[in-house]
């Protein structure tokens, strides 16, 4: 199990006003505006640790960490689940603090907004929720078996759904391209569950084992025999072409 701190990982709003506060007094040197900002933010921090509110906690099953953006209230960060740990690994974030933003109601009025470590929680999960191996709860304990059980059960699910995918992808077009790092992440997990007896071509072939190679000019996947490239026309084997005669023989139909 890994587990992170909650410090805040994005913008507080009242950060964005503290370049030029006024030591003496405690506020920005700036307009009226700015001034009422500042003060809206410091009362809603009062609001907020007066009346309190419940941590959350996210736990990642993934091999992957997950990232969500905020927007002017940064980032919200889980690292990917420890691969030295086993099957069973998971890492943890626990949510402690809110996040303030402020919205713009016309005519220099503004209000803040304040979200929450649950709906922290909850706009990650729903970010991840395809993955299965994502999941939260208030507090800041830790996750039941149970809850673990049913969210790698979920996990699983989605490895058997990606990989089939990774599958029918190099079946039709037999191109690295097409394969992604959360279907190679698949093979590897239904591997180790047993549920694959071997890695799949895609996942063991070497480059200078493939039926392909990459064009030099623009990075296509091509046949490891062709002379030119059928995606940008680039000679791969410019002395082969000249000693048949192929480049005159293009040129002459182009010209004619």
């Amino acid at each position: 199990m890994s587990t992170t701190p909650s410090s805040p990982s994005g913008r507080d709003f009242a950060a964005t006003f503290e370049a030029t506060y006024d030591n003496r007094h405690g506020l920005r040197q700036g307009g009226t505006t700015d001034r009422t900002r500042d003060r809206l933010v410091h009362e809603e921090r009062i609001k907020l640790q007066r009346q309190g509110y419940p941590f959350a906690t996210v736990i990642n099953l993934n091999a992957f960490p997950l990232t969500v953006y905020l927007g002017d209230m940064g980032v919200v960060s889980v690292p990917a689940a420890p691969s030295d740990e086993g099957n069973g690994a998971y890492s943890k974030l626990v949510i402690t603090h809110h996040r303030l933003s402020m919205r713009d109601m016309g005519d220099g009025s503004f209000a803040p907004v304040s979200v929450l470590p649950i709906e922290l929680a909850q706009e990650v999960e729903r970010e991840y929720r395809d993955t299965g191996g994502v999941f939260w709860y208030t507090g800041n304990g830790e996750p039941q078996a149970e809850e673990l059980a049913a969210a790698k059960e979920r996990q699983m699910a989605w490895y058997r759904r990606e990989y089939q995918k990774a599958v029918d992808a190099w079946s039709r077009y037999h191109q690295y391209k097409f394969i992604t790092d959360r279907q190679r992440d698949a093979a590897r997990a239904l591997f180790q569950t047993g549920e694959l007896a071997e890695l799949p071509e895609w996942m063991t072939i070497t480059r200078t084992q493939s039926q392909h190679s990459t064009c030099p000019a623009c990075g296509e996947d091509v046949r490891r025999e062709a002379r030119l490239c059928r995606h940008c026309g680039f000679h791969i084997d410019a002395s082969w072409m000249k000693e048949h005669g192929v480049e005159q023989e293009r040129k002459r139909k182009l010209q004619g």
